[in-house]
């Protein structure tokens, strides 16, 4: 972690502070808990990314329907 911060490094290459903030906020990827149904988590995703910046449904609908299939998925657990 040092390294983010040592003014040398910074120096030379002035983008390698900012990784510190990224590493500091990174999330895993959903594949771990949602084994072997990420890729379906995935595409359900996807499809509510995608329907709402194609005008289909407001962000707040398609995140409700997101939920629900998520939930549908998921079951008693993954």
């Amino acid at each position: 972690m040092a390294l983010y911060d040592d003014a040398e490094i910074a120096a030379a290459q002035p983008i390698i502070p900012q990784w510190k903030d990224v590493f500091l906020n990174a999330v895993p990827r959903p594949s771990a808990p949602t084994l072997g149904k990420y890729n379906e988590v995935s595409a359900k995703f996807w499809s509510a990314v995608h329907s709402t910046l194609s005008g289909n449904g407001s962000v707040a609908e398609n995140l409700e329907l997101l939920e629900l299939e998520l939930s549908d998925i998921k079951g008693s657990g993954w």
